[in-house]
């Protein structure tokens, strides 16, 4: 059969996408855009403008505006690309990725037309032929599109017809077909398809998930045994403590219906034995317990009852294990037993249980450690002063236990339980004297030096921070040079040393930040901020990493990469899975690679180029920190530039870059910002449920889309990133106008709320921005501060901002 001209094939697809909803608008005078409208600067239809535009340029238009989520512009620049220049070799890509529009855009009646007219409308592969990569993907793109209009069966169809690929994705397509047979009721070819993507080899979540799918469904079946048998390979591995107790409880649940006892019995001896304080653990010693062949041990027992603090069923099995234990065993488990005595309420025979071991072997594991326990008895008991000179005495006679500093910390937080304010300063400049490098040290001489300072006793406070000065490097010592130098003063001759050493301790901290800021020396990068990382800084840093690592230097711009990292499976699929759509999935085959090449820098420096060469900065961020953690000096401010611009990376710079400026914002400290917030993962959901690169809460970005005058905002556009960075900017802007222009209130507003900003400043003005931060009372938001004004200081050290064309 002849083919038609392509010029006709693109005819039809227009005439096709005509019916198409290309874009949504208010009716012209409206107060308010669609959330997905083009951006102010572009037109609403394929203008003139446009279409006298040259195709190649369209097309780089309509990449660029597809890869920060601005999915409406990119339809446009699409069409005008079909309308202008239908027989260009651009067309056949523009018509894909105006096909793809829609189904970025949710709309899926009008992504099944399109892709459908795409697939029509191109090269047909042939027998044993592999498709065009347009071509496969467009297919599992209707898959995806007719399984989100509900239509199941023409997406299994498409899904098993994507499968002859035989792509990399393979298995994730049976995973959805799957997904599809099983809203059919097609339960067995469902089962089937879930066992075929679980023996793959994805990613660990991925193939636990459908071997739990494909499990339900066997039990749906009646087929136990099988279901069983799939049980036995999750148990193969999974890992995750709370995952695999609850897996190791339902196949003990199954081995018990199909008389399978010694497996029942070996799976909840695991959960007893090995995750003891899951909840499954509970409910298998009670199995165990009321079978004869249990062999649960008495020990264990009893240990789990005590990670659940049910002391009471606790205590006779405690006396069961010590019949039959001897010396330091035995004590341990006597110990074990006070303690469970305590929990019960029974001070008296606790104390009396941890007096004899003490006194039996003074010098034990189990003797020194029931001493400790007989002070924090006494402490619980109510009598926290004897408490205090318990852990006061132990510190004495067991000075090189390392212990020590652990109890004189405990003995001043019993001071401040009796507010005790000066005994607490005693004791902690006590124990930092005692125990200078200690981490317990750490904290009681900052926080000693803290409330001296607020007390006006500068000279005891600075001394104190000088000790600790001392004895520290990195972040630890550098804010303790930092507020050595404020106790001075800017007239002291050592302030500026002082401040210099806290810049040079830690340079990407907070404290190095605010002293470049105090001491007047702007810090100004080199590196344009929207530039590419040159091959001379690529060639430095694989110079770098041999020196180091033992591995020969490779040369990437003459060499290429090797197979086993571009050609391996995981980063594959990563590729792949991301140009479908399913950006949650890619990260995970990206973080799968990371996870196996985790011992390896070469490999994992390679991850971070192919990562950034594919444009997910989340991993090359990720990649790259792994690689610095692994060199000898383990620093981020030392490792060579090209790496660091990988660390404090700039994507979505156009975009980020012209909402700054609307927003009068430091760039940099905007990318401070969302590094902090996402690590410039445009998918990041956290766990109380913010979106987005900026990680905008719904509830707050349903404000600011009323605001900003946006209409049929939803949440799922948080996802996009040129949405997300405008949602950021503003927020961060409009706080940093409320809190009077300081970047610290700002950013503490964004992470802590407004109200509490405005508490912590006693109003809106922040007149002391570094006691103001150490004052926050709130840790995370504490530590935010620090954080992003830190990675502002590595932005300012990186980058210049391009003048504004």
């Amino acid at each position: 059969m002849n083919k038609p001209p392509r010029r006709v094939g693109w005819l039809v697809l227009a005439l096709l996408l005509a019916g198409c909803d290309i874009v949504s608008f208010s009716a012209p005078g409206a107060a308010t855009a669609p959330a997905g409208a083009p951006s102010a600067t572009r037109a609403a239809t394929a203008t003139p403008a446009l279409t006298a535009l040259p195709a190649p340029e369209l097309l780089n238009r309509a990449l660029a505006a597809r890869s920060v989520g601005e999915y409406d512009d990119a339809a446009l620049d699409t069409r005008a690309l079909l309308d202008a220049h239908p027989t260009s070799a651009e067309a056949r890509p523009a018509a894909f990725y105006l096909a793809e529009s829609f189904v970025l855009r949710a709309r899926w009646t009008s992504a099944i037309e399109a892709l459908r007219a795409f697939l029509a409308s191109g090269p047909q592969p042939g027998p044993n032929q592999p498709p065009e990569d347009l071509y496969a993907r467009a297919v599992f793109l209707l898959a995806r599109s007719y399984e989100a209009a509900g239509d199941w069966a023409s997406a299994v169809a498409q899904y098993e017809r994507y499968r002859t690929f035989n792509t990399v994705l393979e298995p994730y397509a049976r995973l959805r077909e799957a997904a599809q047979q099983q809203a059919l009721g097609q339960n067995e070819p469902a089962a089937q398809s879930y066992e075929a993507a679980a023996r793959s080899d994805i990613v660990a979540g991925e193939r636990a998930g459908a071997y739990e799918k494909a499990i339900a469904l066997r039990k749906q079946l009646g087929q136990n045994d099988a279901a069983l048998a799939l049980y036995r390979t999750l148990l193969g591995f999974a890992e995750s403590p709370e995952y695999r107790a609850r897996i190791l409880s339902e196949a003990a649940a199954l081995a018990d219906t199909q008389g399978v006892a010694n497996d029942a019995r070996a799976w909840r001896r695991e959960l007893a034995e090995k995750l003891p304080a899951t909840s499954q653990a509970l409910d298998a010693v009670a199995a165990l317990i009321a079978d004869p062949q249990g062999g649960l041990a008495p020990a264990a027992a009893a240990q789990v009852y005590a990670r659940h603090e049910q002391w009471n069923s606790a205590l006779p099995f405690y006396d069961t294990a010590i019949a039959s234990a001897s010396g330091d065993d035995a004590r341990e488990l006597r110990r074990l037993k006070a303690l469970a005595q305590r929990g019960s309420s029974d001070f008296t025979g606790a104390l009396e249980q941890l007096a004899a071991i003490a006194a039996e072997a003074p010098n034990s594991e189990p003797g020194r450690q029931a001493q400790l326990d007989w002070v924090q008895t006494r402490g619980q008991q109510g009598d926290t002063q004897a408490a205090i000179d318990g852990y006061r005495e132990f510190a004495t006679a067991y000075p090189d236990d390392p212990r020590a500093p652990e109890a004189l910390s405990r003995a001043a937080t019993l001071l401040g339980r009796l507010n005790d304010s000066e005994g607490v300063i005693r004791q902690q400049l006590d124990l930092g004297a005692r125990y200078p490098a200690s981490e317990q040290a750490h904290d009681a001489l900052y926080s000693a030096g803290w409330a001296l300072f607020q007390r006006n006793r500068t000279a005891e406070a600075r001394n104190a921070w000088e000790t600790l000065r001392q004895h520290t490097q990195g972040i630890v010592a550098s804010q303790a040079a930092f507020w050595s130098a404020l106790t001075l003063g800017p007239q002291a001759t050592e302030y500026p040393t002082l401040l210099a050493a806290a810049r040079d301790a830690a340079p990407d901290s907070y404290y190095a930040t605010r002293a470049a800021d105090l001491l007047g020396t702007p810090i100004t990068g080199t590196v344009t901020l929207d530039s590419p990382i040159s091959a001379e800084s690529w060639r430095a840093t694989e110079d770098w990493l041999a020196a180091w690592s033992n591995q020969p230097a490779m040369h990437l711009a003459e060499q290429g990469y090797p197979a086993e990292v571009a050609q391996a499976p995981a980063v594959l699929r990563a590729i792949a899975l991301n140009d479908v759509g399913l950006q949650p999935e890619a990260i995970a085959e990206w973080n799968a690679a990371r996870s196996a090449w985790h011992a390896d820098p070469s490999k994992l420096y390679l991850l971070a180029r192919l990562a950034y060469d594919h444009n997910v900065p989340y991993i090359a961020l990720k990649a790259a920190e792994d690689v610095a953690r692994a060199a000898p000096d383990a620093s981020f401010a030392h490792a060579p530039e090209a790496l660091r611009r990988l660390i404090f990376p700039t994507p979505y710079s156009s975009v980020l870059l012209a909402q700054a400026r609307e927003y009068k914002l430091d760039p940099l400290a905007l990318y401070a910002l969302l590094r902090q917030e996402s690590l410039f993962n445009p998918g990041a959901t956290s766990w109380v449920g913010a979106r987005g690169l900026a990680q905008v809460m719904p509830a707050t970005a349903q404000g600011i889309a009323q605001n900003l005058g946006i209409a049929e905002f939803h949440e799922q556009d948080l996802y996009r990133p040129a949405l997300s960075i405008r949602f950021g900017a503003f927020y961060l802007g409009h706080q940093l106008n409320s809190m009077q222009g300081s970047l610290q209130g700002a950013l503490a507003a964004y992470n802590g709320g407004p109200g509490n900003a405005q508490r912590w400043a006693g109003g809106t003005t922040v007149a002391d921005p570094d006691g103001f931060t150490e004052a926050i009372d709130f840790a995370e938001t504490r530590n935010y501060v620090k954080l992003v004004y830190g990675y502002y200081g590595a932005y300012q050290r990186l980058y210049s901002i391009p003048t504004e064309r």
